[in-house]
């Protein structure tokens, strides 16, 4: 096993179960401590995991938001395969919205040979790659309030552009989702402008990688059932993509 595929196993452990530990994950491995304990210096470097005496424990709460340059780099594999599947269901004349975020970016790549496309963002990042590799597309930001964290235009302005207009399809990022909960985001403005993204939008279409599903987030945002098709990877739990199933939701697993 490679040195990025090990550290992508040991941070789906720390995801999955909370915290690890070097001894344990050493043996499973059948690799050298030091190896593990190594890997485990560099996932915490990252900020994507806290390092502890032994191991390691996951830093995601209900309160607590990565920057986009560290969550970029998180489940990556998984998020390029839901974007392409994603970028899959878009088609030629339609006005679409892409929500800022790591898997929205991503699928924005995927995008090509399209055309008469309308795509609407509150990416400054989206908006700039799409510009410059799609001049022929018509592309629109919405303005608002830039969070540094993730990249995203929030607050009253984006609300109100999002308000104000109707679109096919809303690919939004996912910070949280529960079968009770709903889905549920860490910044209160981001929470409110994904609403209004998600109101917008005659099909909304949601991609999550399996370690934001059973995840809750501080704020709702909108209960499950506000979407129509929702994208995952195949470590997906099964039981959560049943009862989705249940709700009417087109699970689309990569």
């Amino acid at each position: 096993m490679l040195g990025e595929e090990r550290r992508e196993y040991i941070l789906s452990l720390i995801n999955k179960t909370g915290s690890v530990n070097a001894i344990d994950i050493a043996k499973t491995l059948d690799i050298s401590e030091t190896t593990i304990r190594r890997d485990l210096n560099k996932l915490a470097q990252k900020g994507l995991a806290k390092r502890t005496y032994g191991g390691a424990i996951n830093i995601d709460s209900v309160g607590h938001e990565l920057k986009f340059e560290v969550q970029k780099e998180k489940f990556i594999v998984e998020k390029k395969k839901i974007a392409l599947a994603a970028a899959g269901l878009v088609e030629d004349g339609d006005v679409i919205l892409i929500e800022a975020g790591t898997t929205g970016y991503q699928t924005a790549l995927n995008i090509k040979n399209k055309r008469q496309l309308t795509i609407i963002t509150n990416s400054c990042d989206i908006a700039s790659f799409m510009g410059k590799n799609n001049p022929h597309y018509n592309i629109i930001l919405s303005g608002g309030i830039l969070s540094t964290y993730t990249h995203s235009l929030v607050g009253p302005i984006a609300d109100w552009a999002f308000n104000n207009i109707n679109v096919d399809k809303a690919f939004i990022g996912i910070s949280g989702i529960d079968i009770k909960k709903g889905i549920t985001s860490v910044d209160l403005a981001e929470a409110q402008t994904k609403k209004n993204i998600m109101n917008s939008a005659k099909k909304v279409i949601a991609l999550c990688d399996h370690s934001k599903i059973g995840h809750i987030a501080m704020n709702f945002v909108a209960p499950i059932k506000s979407i129509d098709i929702f994208i995952t990877d195949s470590e997906a739990d099964k039981d959560f993509l049943e009862k989705i199933g249940e709700l009417g939701i087109t699970a689309v697993v990569k």
